[in-house]
């Protein structure tokens, strides 16, 4: 039975018919639906070895249409990590996950409040206990990014709105097979780091700690893509982060292990000598849009 730690709920939300199932149904069964079946509420439940760790997902795929958005709201909350997916050839899709946005906001708020009080009421005895909860970790996702002729939310712009609500993002292609693996194990390995940070001793020292989002250290490839810096600056910091940026994706290339179906393995290493570094862009933004 796998321990608590290696359990991860996720919750998948986004406007009606943007693809959640279809996602969902690609890593769990490896199988995809086009027929568009409104979703009221399905849960799932699979492992995935990440960086060597089996991890126990829990996830629900949620509706997206308004009328049950008060049930999603009642029932899902409390996740340790939100996939928020839209459609990139719908460009009222991406607006949707305002909604989302601002519930998931609420709940954070709430979980910080609640386990600043947590501690305050046990005083020192709090002191390496898990007190609380970490706040939640939050991926955006464009689905359908093989639909290039029909896409009106270019890349950028979700990187923008991604970056915009403190999220990692991703595109992906449920029909095509394009980074779904890949975005799960984005989304354990940043649950991970958020109750890492959680549960060290004494409360985050950041602002950014507390909220869940990314340290310098494990930051999203969007942080390297979009930089507004000068060219000579921005390059020392794409150097210095490119470990981080290599563990947000398993290391090398990401493969299957062919032994057990769709868990992520890094591939070996070469002869371990180093070779001359080279600019990131544009192979990491080729990984995590389908550009």
């Amino acid at each position: 039975m796998a321990d608590a730690t290696d359990k991860i709920s996720i919750t998948i939300c986004g406007d009606g018919g943007c693809g959640k199932s279809s996602i969902t149904l690609r890593l769990v069964r490896s199988q995809w639906i086009h027929e568009y079946d409104p979703t009221i509420e399905d849960s799932y439940s699979v492992t995935r070895v990440v960086d060597g760790v089996p991890y126990f997902l829990s996830i629900t795929d949620t509706a997206g249409q308004e009328e049950y958005r008060g049930l999603w709201a009642a029932s899902n909350l409390r996740s340790d990590a939100f996939l928020l997916v839209y459609d990139i050839t719908n460009k009222s899709s991406l607006g949707a996950l305002d909604y989302f946005m601002d519930m998931i906001e609420i709940e954070t708020e709430q979980r910080l409040e609640d386990n600043d009080r947590l501690r305050k009421e046990l005083g020192a005895s709090a002191e390496g206990l898990d007190v609380g909860m970490p706040p939640p970790v939050k991926i955006v996702a464009g689905n359908k990014c093989d639909l290039k002729d029909n896409r009106v939310i270019s890349s950028r712009d979700g990187l923008e709105y991604a970056r915009k609500h403190g999220c990692g993002f991703m595109e992906t292609s449920a029909r095509e097979m394009v980074n779904i693996e890949e975005t799960f194990a984005l989304l354990v390995r940043r649950v991970v780091e958020a109750r890492r940070l959680h549960y060290q001793k004494g409360p985050p020292t950041s602002q950014t700690a507390q909220r869940g989002e990314p340290s310098t250290a494990a930051k999203t490839p969007a942080d390297t893509v979009v930089s507004k810096e000068g060219k000579g600056e921005s390059q020392k910091r794409t150097q210095k982060r490119q470990s981080g940026l290599r563990g947000l994706f398993g290391g090398k290339r990401a493969r299957q292990d062919p032994g057990e179906k769709g868990h992520l393995q890094p591939e070996a290493s070469g002869s371990g000598q180093n070779k001359p570094s080279k600019p990131a862009k544009a192979s990491i933004w080729k990984r995590m849009s389908c550009c």
